[in-house]
């Protein structure tokens, strides 16, 4: 029983592989995002004359940023979601190793019977 419930919990913290996975490629993305919001605006040389960045170029920057900012609370939640479940993980786990688990109330109580 305890091999049975050792795997269970390791197959649990296998599959949030993927969701820490998820989390680090949109960091990555977020970090460009930001990187590229950092870089200012160039004009341009035109034969003899300097134009200056359009307002496009200019107003950019701020979006990006914003955007940046927007993700990164999104993952920011996700990953206190992730942690949240895997010490609410951990927690069944113990108790659930603890002598005197398995009677029929404890056992509803993990299927939500009561």
């Amino acid at each position: 029983m305890d091999d049975a419930m050792l795997f269970e919990y390791m197959m649990q913290q296998g599959l949030m592989n993927s969701d820490r996975d998820e989390i680090r490629q949109r960091q990555a993305m977020i970090d460009a995002l930001r990187n590229q919001a950092r870089t200012p605006a160039q004009g341009q040389m035109i034969g003899k004359h300097y134009v200056s960045p359009g307002i496009g170029a200019l107003v950019n920057p701020i979006a990006q940023t914003y955007m940046a900012n927007k993700g990164q609370a999104d993952i920011n939640q996700r990953s206190r979601e992730l942690r949240n479940q895997q010490y609410d993980d951990l927690v069944n786990f113990r108790r659930r190793r603890q002598p005197g688990y398995g009677t029929a109330y404890e056992t509803a109580m993990d299927f939500g019977e009561f």
